[in-house]
C-alpha cells in the first residue's frame, strides 16, 4: 500500500472520529457537523484513492445513516432517485456508440482539412473536436476517446524531445477543451440538468435547452480560442511538416463513405439533439427521457450498435456512484444548514457592486474552492441552495448565481486532479506543475467571460 493510501485512510478515520468532538456553533448543528465531517472524509478518500472511488461513494451512503447525518436510508439515497441519474447511466452507452463508429475521427479529419497542416492549427482541430463532442457526450468519454487519437498522432514525431514538447501541449489542451465544451449544451454536463431542474422547481425560473445554449456557447467558444492561443504560446508545439500530416490523415482509418452503422448512429444523435432543442417549447421532450429512448435505439435487433455486455463494460460506475452520492450529500448538507453556514462563512454577506463584477468575484472564489475540493459535483450540490439566499442578499436573480456556479464548477482543471485531466496526466507527457501555467489564466479569463455574458444573456432572454 502506498504512503498516500495509508495517509488517506488515517486522515479519513481521524475526521470521522474527530467530528464527534466538535461543539455546536451558530448555524452549525450536530447533524450538520456530522454531514460536513462525512463530506470531508469522502473528499480525502476520493483524492488519495486508497479504495476504489465507487466503493468510497457507497460507504458515504452507509456513513450518513450510521453516523445519523440523516434519519433514514431513503434520505441517504435520495440523490439516486434524481432524473439526472437516468441521464448519467444512459450517456455512457450513447458515448460508446459514437466512439464505436468512426464519427469522432471523421470530425477530426474534417477539421484538419479545414484548418490546415500547421501544428498549432492541428491542436485547434483536436481541441474543437473535444469541445464539440463533449457538448453531447460526457467529458470523460470524449477525453478517453481522443487520447488514443492524440497518442497515434504523436507517433509522427521522430525526435523524442520534440514529441514530448508537442505532447505536453496536446495532452493539456485536450481535457481543458473537453471541459469547456461541456457547458455548450445541457447534455454536455449532467449537473447542468440539476441546476435547471432546481431553478424550475425551487425558484420558479425556467431555462430551456436553447436558452442554455445561448448562455453557454459564446462563453465556451471564446474561452476555447483563448485557451488554444495560450497553450500554443506557453508550450510551443513543434512543426512536423505537411507531408507527415497528410500521411497521418490518410492512415487514420476513416473510409470516404459512411457505413450504415455510422449513418445510423449519426441519425439517432441528430434526432436526439433536435428533440433536446424542441424541449425548449415542448416539455414532453425531457432531456433525460429523450436520451434514454435514443440509448434504446442502439440495441435494436439486426442493427445492434451495442450489445448489453459492451454497454455494461463501458459504464463508469465510479462516476455513477460519485454523482448519486454527491447529490445525496448535497441534499443532507442543505437540510442540516451546513450549506448556508458555509456560504455565510466564505462569501461576502453584501456586495454593492454591478452584477457583472459580483459574478466575476464569485466565479473566482468558486475556482479557488476547486483547489481544496477538486470535485465539481460536491461544490454544486453543496452551494446551489444557499446561493438562492445569497442572490437575495445581493438583490440579483438566483439564475445568475446558479448558472455561474455550474459553469465554473464543471471546469475543474487548475491541477489535474479531476477525472478528465487526470486521464491525460497519466500518459506522462506533463507534470502536475505544468497545467497551472495555463489553467489559472484560462479560468480567470472564463470568470471574466461569465461575469460579462451571463447577466447580459439572462437579461436578453428575459430570465433575469
Amino acid at each position: 500500500m502506498k504512503k498516500s493510501h495509508v495517509f488517506g485512510i488515517l486522515l479519513a478515520i481521524f475526521i470521522l472520529v474527530g467530528m464527534h468532538f466538535v461543539p455546536e456553533s451558530p448555524g452549525l448543528t450536530v447533524q450538520g457537523i456530522k454531514t460536513l465531517g462525512i463530506l470531508l472524509a469522502l473528499i480525502v478518500l476520493l483524492v488519495t484513492e486508497p479504495i476504489p472511488i465507487g466503493v468510497t461513494c457507497i460507504l458515504g451512503i452507509a456513513f450518513m445513516v450510521a453516523f445519523k447525518a440523516v434519519d433514514t436510508v431513503a434520505q441517504a439515497m435520495v440523490g439516486y432517485t434524481n432524473q439526472i441519474m437516468l441521464f448519467v447511466v444512459v450517456s455512457f452507452g450513447i458515448s460508446y456508440a459514437i466512439t464505436k463508429v468512426p464519427l469522432s475521427r471523421r470530425l477530426l479529419v474534417l477539421l484538419i482539412k479545414v484548418f490546415g497542416s500547421k501544428i498549432n492549427m492541428i491542436l485547434l482541430a483536436f481541441m474543437l473536436s473535444a469541445a464539440v463532442l463533449s457538448s453531447i457526450m460526457s467529458n470523460v468519454a470524449t477525453t478517453a476517446v481522443l487520447i488514443s487519437v492524440v497518442l497515434n498522432f504523436l507517433t509522427i514525431y521522430t525526435d523524442p524531445v520534440e514529441k514530448k514538447q508537442s505532447g505536453k501541449a496536446f495532452m493539456i489542451g485536450l481535457p481543458i477543451a473537453a471541459m469547456i465544451g461541456g457547458i455548450i449544451t445541457p447534455a454536455g454536463f449532467s449537473l447542468i440538468l440539476l441546476i435547471m431542474d432546481f431553478l424550475e422547481k425551487q425558484v420558479g425560473i425556467t431555462i430551456t435547452f436553447v436558452q442554455w445554449m445561448a448562455l453557454g456557447s459564446p462563453i465556451a467558444f471564446v474561452t476555447l480560442f483563448f485557451a488554444w492561443f495560450l497553450i500554443c504560446k506557453v508550450f510551443k508545439p513543434i512543426e512536423v511538416g505537411k507531408e507527415r500530416v497528410d500521411e497521418y490523415v490518410a492512415n487514420i482509418g476513416v473510409e470516404e463513405k459512411m457505413s450504415f452503422k455510422e449513418k445510423y448512429v449519426l441519425t439517432v444523435v441528430i434526432v436526439m439533439f433536435i428533440l433536446w432543442v424542441l424541449s425548449s417549447w415542448f416539455p414532453v421532450f425531457n432531456i433525460a427521457v429523450v436520451s434514454a429512448i435514443g440509448f434504446g435505439f442502439m440495441f435494436l435487433p439486426k442493427i445492434e450498435i451495442l450489445t448489453w455486455d459492451e454497454y455494461v463494460g463501458t459504464v463508469s460506475w465510479a462516476a455513477f456512484f460519485l454523482v448519486g452520492t454527491m447529490l445525496s450529500l448535497g441534499s443532507a448538507l442543505s437540510a442540516s444548514g451546513v450549506s448556508v453556514w458555509l456560504v455565510e462563512s466564505i462569501f461576502p454577506a453584501t456586495l454593492d457592486l454591478p452584477v457583472s463584477i459580483i459574478a466575476f468575484i464569485l466565479s473566482i472564489i468558486i475556482f479557488i474552492l476547486l483547489i481544496p475540493i477538486p470535485l465539481g459535483p460536491v461544490l454544486i450540490t453543496m452551494l446551489m441552495a444557499p446561493f438562492v439566499v445569497l442572490a437575495g442578499a445581493y438583490n440579483i436573480s438566483p439564475a445568475v448565481l446558479l448558472v455561474l456556479l455550474v459553469m465554473v464548477a464543471s471546469n475543474c482543471y487548475i491541477l489535474p486532479l479531476d477525472t478528465v485531466p487526470l486521464l491525460t496526466y497519466m500518459t506522462g507527457y506533463y507534470k502536475m506543475s505544468d497545467m497551472p501555467k495555463v489553467s489559472i489564466a484560462i479560468q480567470i479569463f472564463m470568470a471574466a467571460m461569465i461575469g460579462i455574458w451571463v447577466p447580459i444573456g439572462l437579461k436578453l432572454l428575459g430570465i433575469a
